[in-house]
């Protein structure tokens, strides 16, 4: 089944200061979010690969070419960028009131004395202190918007402020519906129920670890019936974990990957809620829906990535096959 989307956006702002050898500022330049651009591939990364809190490190260079958000690089790096500097989430989330949150998080990234000298254009943000991915970047703008530079000298010192916001889902999301038909005609239909981007989704909790990622799935089903509470005794290892894949755009795709269950495999009758995959090592057991929103129990133990919600109740005999497979887009 492949249903609806989700909406992940992102944005980011930055500042420049330059201190002096005794640490006092003598100029500060910012940049609003409107003039700074966060790559498709860098939001890819963040968002559901690496992690919105690791580390990030700040470059500079002297290119004059715009930064789009297809772009890889900045336009002509110079050598060497900041140390990295990680971020929390605790006290930097806002719930919007529309089932989503905004994570601001903001990094002070110094490069040390002395160690840029000259007139530069650009400004960016990357994942590692080489290579690594771009995350955003922008020329060095003015206050009406047109590029500008700024000069460092050798007795001097500049600090780059990273600023970046990431709109993220803290209820669950319904994103999709359709039916199935069974091998005695009988048809069912589900809604589909995406889930909060953390495991643990209560606003500003400490918990920082995340549901839509790359192998942090593991494989196993979540049945249960119209209570969200009673176990089927089915927790049932199907080898369908989640993955994600880019499209190079906007547009990232998660897929959990089709797979059978053999008819004598497992049985079940009156099943209305299947979780599809939850956070790799954790137990499922505990996954007590939240009827009125189909949302699982926030801790990272019931963090399971998404539910279908039969309308009317699903049964598998020892006489029946069960393929299950799911996915939808999430746009950056």
């Amino acid at each position: 089944m492949s249903n609806g989307n989700l909406n992940m956006a992102a944005k980011g702002r930055y500042g420049l200061s330059i201190l002096d050898k005794n640490g006092e500022i003598k100029k500060e330049k910012s940049i609003d979010n409107n003039s700074n651009v966060v790559t498709y591939e860098g939001a890819f990364q963040i968002l559901l690969s690496i992690g919105i809190f690791n580390n990030n490190y700040a470059a500079i260079g002297t290119g004059t070419t715009e930064i789009v958000r297809t772009a890889s690089s900045l336009g002509m790096e110079s050598s060497g960028r900041t140390t990295g500097v990680t971020a929390s989430r605790a006290g930097n989330e806002i719930d919007n009131g529309d089932g989503t949150s905004t994570v601001t998080l903001s990094r002070t990234l110094t490069f040390s004395l002395g160690s840029k000298v000259g007139t530069f254009s650009e400004v960016g943000l990357y994942t590692a202190s080489s290579g690594g991915t771009f995350i955003a970047g922008q020329l060095i703008k003015d206050e009406f918007g047109i590029p500008t530079t700024i000069t460092v000298l050798s007795d001097e010192q500049l600090v780059v402020t990273y600023i970046l916001e990431w709109t993220v889902p803290n209820n669950s999301q319904l994103i999709g519906s359709g039916s199935v038909v069974d091998s005695s005609s009988n048809s069912y239909d589900y809604e589909f129920y995406a889930q909060p981007y953390f495991g643990d989704y209560a606003i500003n909790d400490s918990g920082e670890r995340f549901r839509y990622r790359e192998n942090n799935a593991s494989d196993e089903l979540i049945i249960r019936p119209a209570d969200g509470i009673t176990s089927l005794g089915i927790n049932f290892n199907c080898g369908a974990a989640w993955s994600f894949s880019h499209n190079g755009t906007g547009t990232a795709t998660a897929s959990m990957n089709s797979d059978t269950l053999s008819p004598s495999s497992v049985s079940f009758t009156d099943a209305v809620y299947i979780g599809l995959s939850f956070l790799a090592g954790e137990n499922t057991n505990a996954d007590i829906l939240d009827l009125a929103t189909t949302l699982g129990k926030r801790t990272d133990s019931e963090a399971v990535l998404a539910y279908l919600k039969f309308i009317n109740p699903i049964s598998k005999t020892t006489s029946q096959s069960f393929q299950i497979g799911a996915s939808f887009t999430i746009t950056l």
